[in-house]
């Protein structure tokens, strides 16, 4: 019984020991990476940019071409133009870690372009034909919101992180299909340098 009690006190010691490191600091200071669920789901294309900055804080920029508004019509979207810019400020929660862990983050968004999706779709017998109708809507706009998420990092170079998000769009969309707020989620791929 001794020795099974102290074999407990030794495995939760060298645990706690291994749990109260230093904070692990990186040199690299910049991340570039991309939002993988976006381009699976909606098509779109993302490349964004964050630079470390003291006190597990960092500034995050982003531009997506192709974008969609929110993830309306995904499985429709025949064409988009839409391109967006985003600016953000992170901030990381783990006192252990170095930009790594969850993090919270308010950021502005600008969008600017068309959308268009198959809106109907039949079989003319008549006229033995395909009639495609299509609908375009507008997604420019500026919006604010804020976003949680967390992120690992992987031989201190590679990152994986997963995110939500959501914005309310700040301009007058002129259309009723959309709708003022837009969610918005993530898995992001980055490589830090």
């Amino acid at each position: 019984m001794k020795k099974t009690h102290l074999l407990f006190v030794l495995l939760l010691t060298s645990f706690y020991g291994f749990a109260q490191e230093d904070i692990e600091t990186t040199t690299k200071k910049n991340e570039i990476s991309s939002n993988l669920f976006d381009l699976v789901v909606a098509g779109s294309f993302n490349v964004n940019y964050e630079r470390y900055l003291e006190k597990n804080q960092s500034l995050f920029i982003g531009a997506t071409f192709f974008d969609t508004y929110a993830y309306y019509d995904t499985g429709y979207i025949k064409d988009s133009d839409a391109i967006s810019l985003k600016a953000a400020y992170v901030i990381y929660f783990s006192k252990k870690k170095d930009h790594i862990g969850f993090y919270f983050y308010p950021q502005a968004k600008l969008r600017t372009g068309t959308v268009t999706v198959e809106d109907y779709y039949y079989y003319d017998y008549i006229s033995d034909t395909n009639v495609e109708e299509e609908y375009t809507y507008d997604v420019d706009g500026f919006s604010l919101g804020f976003g949680i998420g967390h992120k690992w990092v992987f031989n201190d170079t590679f990152t994986l992180g997963i995110n939500g998000e959501i914005a309310r769009n700040l301009g007058s969309i002129d259309d009723d299909y959309l709708d003022n707020v837009e969610p918005r989620f993530g898995i992001n791929f980055g490589i830090r340098f």
